[in-house]
């Protein structure tokens, strides 16, 4: 595939998930005015039991499309029919047990925002098959502008209702006319009509692929979420708030380069040939480090107290003692997504499994020390050392050794922007508020050419390149 190719699905990529961001944070920053932190905890208690209902049909039934492509209706057909079975099943034990839910958090309004969750389980699990056909394709300008769509009707629905008073039935009704749309549009605009039909020379591998996919996101679920999980548990609702805004804060760029990495590289290196694949997911993983770490760094010396205040309100203070960890493991998080879209596309979805269910229990019970000796401090610092240091040799060792990788090849740009980005936050921190980012940059910078010559002089060419091209399209109009 051409560059220029790849170059223009990356940007829509990057365009669509970065103004549902700007939507996402819009919609916080009128709800924080809007709604207390107790709101907050109560949507972020029900946001934990559809993470994991979703986990079984979000990165399955669509991963396995992606990998395997589009032109056997027997695959297609099977996989499709799969993802309806797993979204009405899950959906009707969602509903069963919402009561035993709501009794454990001591908290009634869960029943009905759970049973509404279970319609659009089954709204989903239809909508990201259809999305893993269009990704195939590479279809990426229509879909971001159907993820466009669904951000801007989840904006409006919820800020409305949360101005009508509406508390956090808000989020469930701006989710759930989200996905009314994405449904819609997705049906519509991937032009694929499946059968629901199950093959049965098919059915054992399509089901296994499957089965590795949910094994990965059951210890991804335990991992991700069992810090929310705890938080609510031991420390409470409004603990809880400060938390969720604090992570949906610093996951904001994990999301935009996430999708990118998923979107397009799952189906950019199922089509590489082998040999080809290691060198590329080398480059990814180098040039996405070099390019995150500092403006985590960023982000981490700009939101003190009194932006935080200005920002959200003198209420949302206590999010600043979680952002810096929660920060340190969205950037790992960042870096460690390639690896998991070259392992779909390589049909090894049994190594993500695999990782993931041997972090999980040391997760948890790190989240659960962390509660109990610092509050919402202590979890997000067992988030950036078991899931952001943790995690990421874990992964990376694991995975290498299966492919007959190096495993120093790769972590070496997964830690050496971190070490290059501490000089300057020390420096800053030091600094007023104003010149705190222009010292930092400058900083970095000095030490990538001092120590990383060669990536420094690659910086410079993708800068000159990027440059170029748009001097060139704007001289051309």
């Amino acid at each position: 595939m051409k560059s220029i190719s790849l170059l223009k699905s990356g940007l829509w990529i990057t365009y669509s998930t970065f103004v549902n961001r700007i939507f996402v944070f819009l919609s916080s920053l009128v709800l924080a005015r809007l709604l207390q932190p107790a709101d907050f905890g109560v949507i972020g208690i029900a946001y934990v039991f559809w993470s994991f209902f979703t986990l079984f049909t979000q990165d399955t039934a669509g991963a396995f499309i992606i990998y395997k492509g589009t032109d056997n209706p027997k695959y297609v057909n099977t996989t499709y029919t799969f993802s309806l079975m797993m979204g009405l099943g899950l959906g009707l034990v969602m509903v069963a047990s919402s009561p035993l839910i709501a009794n454990f958090f001591d908290e009634p309004a869960l029943v009905g925002i759970l049973i509404v969750f279970a319609f659009n389980l089954l709204l989903s699990s239809a909508s990201y098959v259809y999305a893993a056909v269009m990704t195939r394709r590479m279809q990426y300008q229509t879909l971001a502008n159907i993820s466009v769509a669904n951000s801007l009707t989840r904006l409006f629905c919820t800020t409305g209702a949360a101005f009508l008073g509406l508390s956090y039935w808000s989020f469930v009704i701006g989710d759930t006319a989200a996905w009314i749309v994405n449904f819609g549009l997705t049906w519509y605009y991937s032009k694929h009509r499946f059968r629901l039909y199950i093959d049965p020379e098919v059915r054992s591998e399509v089901g296994t692929f499957c089965l590795s996919s949910v094994g990965s996101s059951i210890g991804l679920y335990l991992s991700f979420n069992a810090d929310n999980f705890t938080v609510g548990k031991l420390l409470g609702n409004a603990s809880l708030g400060y938390y969720n805004l604090a992570y949906q804060l610093s996951m904001a760029m994990a999301s935009v380069l996430g999708s990118v990495t998923s979107q397009l590289g799952m189906p950019v290196f199922a089509q590489l040939s082998i040999d080809e694949q290691e060198n590329a997911l080398f480059k990814v993983v180098e040039q996405i480090a070099f390019f995150t770490a500092p403006i985590y760094a960023l982000i981490f010396l700009i939101f003190d107290p009194q932006v935080v205040t200005f920002v959200f309100g003198a209420q949302w203070i206590a999010i600043c003692t979680v952002l810096p960890g929660l920060l340190f493991h969205a950037y790992f998080r960042i870096v460690n997504s390639s690896l998991n879209s070259m392992l779909v596309a390589k049909g090894r979805p049994d190594i993500n499994a695999r990782v993931s269910l041997k972090i999980a229990p040391i997760a948890v019970f790190g989240f659960v020390v962390g509660a109990n000796q610092g509050g919402i401090f202590g979890v997000s610092l067992a988030v950036a050392l078991v899931l952001g240091v943790g995690w990421t040799v874990l992964y990376w060792w694991i995975a290498c050794r299966q492919l007959c990788w190096s495993c120093r090849k790769f972590l070496i740009p997964c830690f050496n922007p971190i070490l290059l980005s501490v000089p300057g936050i020390g420096i800053s921190l030091l600094l007023p508020l104003v010149l705190k980012p222009f010292t930092f940059l400058l900083i970095y910078l000095m030490c990538l050419r001092v120590f990383m010559p060669q990536q420094f002089a690659q910086t410079q060419m993708l800068l000159h390149k990027v440059g170029d091209r748009v001097l060139k399209r704007y001289h051309s109009r």
